[in-house]
């Protein structure tokens, strides 16, 4: 029942199949596209992100990566004033 919920959870959200997902995973080595945590090393799935104006799926990303775009509000600008005050 879990799985199926998650097949249609992927579809439904972000217009990709399970078998999408797993290429998507294997093409990333099974890393989040940032970080490179490696999926299931805290017992989740990495999450899809996708860009939320057009829908696209942009890659997969472990939680804190995933939460750390969001919260930035996916705004390149804000990222690099960030990274400048990192600096």
């Amino acid at each position: 029942m879990k799985e199926r919920m998650r097949i249609t959870a992927y579809m439904r959200k972000y217009g990709i199949t399970i078998e999408e997902y797993e290429i998507l995973l294997a093409e990333q080595n099974g890393c989040c596209a940032i970080c490179l945590a490696v999926t299931g090393s805290d017992g989740k799935r990495l999450s899809v992100d996708h860009n939320h104006e057009t829908g696209e799926v942009r890659g997969l990303l472990c939680d804190n990566c995933n939460t750390g775009l969001g919260m930035f509000k996916d705004n390149p600008s804000l990222l690099a004033k960030a990274i400048n005050y990192l600096n």
